[in-house]
């Protein structure tokens, strides 16, 4: 019988990962295994990584990588301006990765 004590994974028990990077992404990436996409946010200054979420598909993964970069564009925003901005942004991703 187990142990009630443990708790998490079995001691040497290892996931496999796949990594998303692109230059799209910007200062992020995605790491992703069976399970969820995580989202990933390298600091320029630093090289410190920060996990900025977890999503369990890949479209809302790069819905708040987009929603991020917008926020990281311009400090102040129109309503109208602001939900330019996204669809544009949207609309660029979505071009890269139908094109591909």
């Amino acid at each position: 019988m187990a142990n009630p004590n443990f708790k998490g994974r079995q001691a040497g028990s290892v996931k496999k990962t796949s990594t998303i990077s692109d230059p799209a992404l910007g200062d992020y990436k995605i790491v992703f295994d069976e399970e969820s996409y995580n989202l990933i946010f390298t600091e320029p200054l630093t090289q410190k990584e920060k996990t900025v979420g977890y999503f369990t598909n890949l479209n809302n993964a790069l819905r708040k990588v987009v929603k991020n970069q917008t926020i990281e564009k311009k400090p102040t925003y129109t309503i109208k301006e602001y939900i330019s901005e996204l669809e544009t942004n949207l609309t660029n991703l979505k071009n890269l990765v139908n094109h591909e």
